[in-house]
């Protein structure tokens, strides 16, 4: 084979490659999910999230229509290291809610294939309610308990985790359970949000 096709199958290789990773959108877009999920109908696109005017965090009257950026809904903010036990450690991350275009109260949140740097991590369901906030983004009262459990040496897998990079990736799937108002009616319904985030790394501050 030639060089210049070698350098061919090479770019269209890369273009596969990119085509196939694609966005948390991209994914979200192509997933299957249950119509119903404990008795609340499935329905992605019922909120829409209001885009960000600037770093202070006002919120700008455009909204995000398309399907993807509902996984903009829920994101984490810096987690603080609460117990460190012969079991594993645990850490409270606050979560934050993005403003939406339309007012909705949110009954919980349950988490699904959580993954948090690169450690498969079980957190239980989110039972406080709340309203969707509407002109700036909420950081809920109430923080997500995770614990990560680590068998083995307790002191050398605590060290793995500290010496790790400065931040850690988020990856799961966050389902919301709750009311949302479309003109003058209110629908109960159930939005899965795909996470694809990063958060910072509690043990690295100790």
């Amino acid at each position: 084979m030639k060089l210049h096709d070698l350098i061919k199958l090479g770019s269209f290789g890369f273009a596969v490659l990119i085509a196939v990773a694609g966005t948390p959108g991209t994914l979200a877009q192509t997933r299957a999910y249950p119509d119903k999920i404990r008795g609340y109908k499935v329905e992605r696109t019922v909120v829409e999230v209001k885009s960000v005017k600037n770093s202070t965090g006002a919120a700008n009257n455009d909204t995000k229509t398309d399907d993807s950026n509902v996984d903009q809904l829920i994101t984490f903010g810096k987690p603080a290291l609460a117990r460190v036990t012969p079991l594993g450690i645990t850490f409270d991350v606050p979560i934050v809610v993005a403003p939406v275009t339309q007012n909705g109260k949110v009954d919980f949140l349950v988490f699904e294939d959580m993954e948090i740097n690169g450690h498969s991590v079980d957190i239980s369901d989110y039972n406080h309610s709340f309203n969707l906030p509407g002109d700036a983004p909420l950081t809920l009262k109430s923080p997500l308990s995770i614990h990560i459990y680590l068998p083995g040496a307790m002191l050398a897998a605590i060290g793995e985790w500290t010496d790790s990079r400065e931040t850690w990736p988020v990856t799961g799937r966050v389902y919301v359970f709750g009311k949302f108002k479309k003109s003058l009616f209110s629908f109960k319904r159930c939005v899965p949000v795909e996470l694809d985030l990063t958060m910072r790394n509690p043990l690295r501050e100790r």
